[in-house]
C-alpha cells in the first residue's frame, strides 16, 4: 500500500472572479449547492404476477439551478457587484419586494470561477461557473456601537458549476 500524504485544504485561501470583475475583497463563499431531482418513486408503476408492486425511480434533472452565496466587503466607490445585480433584476416588482432593476438578465449573465489556494499561493481547487446572475441582495447591519466591517451578500445562481482541474 502506498502512503498518500494528507494535505488538508484550508478554507481561508480562496478567491471568486467573474467576467471583468477581479480584485474584489471577498469575505466568504457559502453553500455551493445543487441537487438532483428524482421522479417515479411517488407512485407504483404496475402490479406484477403474485401481486408484487413494481416501482421505478429515475433522474429528472435538477430541482433548481446551482447556486451559492458570496459576501463582499463594501469599499467606497466600488459598486460592480451591486450594479450587476441591478442589471439582472426585473423592471417591475410587487409591493415590498425591493427596487426595480434594469431587466437585462439575458445579456448580463457572467461566467467565472471559485478558486482555492495552498499556503504557497498555488491554485489547488477550481470550480468553473457558467452564465451566473444575482438572485438576491442584502447589506450587513449598521450599528452605532458596531465594530465590524460592512459587507454585501449576494446569492448567485448559474446554469452550470463544475469542479475542474486547477489552472497553472
Amino acid at each position: 500500500m502506498t502512503d498518500i500524504p494528507v494535505k488538508p485544504i484550508t478554507t481561508s485561501r480562496f478567491y471568486v472572479e467573474f467576467d471583468g470583475m477581479t480584485d474584489k475583497l471577498i469575505k466568504s463563499v457559502q453553500e455551493v449547492a445543487f441537487q438532483g431531482q428524482v421522479k417515479g418513486y411517488e407512485k407504483a408503476l404496475a402490479s406484477t404476477k403474485g401481486g408484487k408492486t413494481l416501482r421505478q425511480s429515475t433522474s429528472a434533472g435538477f430541482e433548481e439551478n446551482p447556486n451559492f452565496t458570496i459576501e463582499v466587503y463594501l469599499r467606497e466607490g466600488d459598486m460592480e457587484f451591486y450594479n450587476w445585480m441591478q442589471a439582472t433584476m426585473p423592471t417591475s416588482y410587487s409591493s415590498g419586494s425591493g427596487a426595480a432593476g434594469q431587466g437585462q438578465w439575458a445579456k448580463n449573465r457572467k461566467s467565472g470561477a471559485i478558486v482555492a489556494y495552498d499556503p504557497g499561493d498555488k491554485e489547488i481547487l477550481r470550480w468553473s461557473i457558467k452564465n451566473a446572475w444575482i438572485k438576491s441582495y442584502k447589506v450587513s447591519d449598521f450599528a452605532a456601537d458596531g465594530a465590524d466591517l460592512a459587507f454585501e451578500t449576494f446569492e448567485i445562481v448559474c446554469e452550470d458549476i463544475r469542479r475542474v482541474a486547477p489552472q497553472g
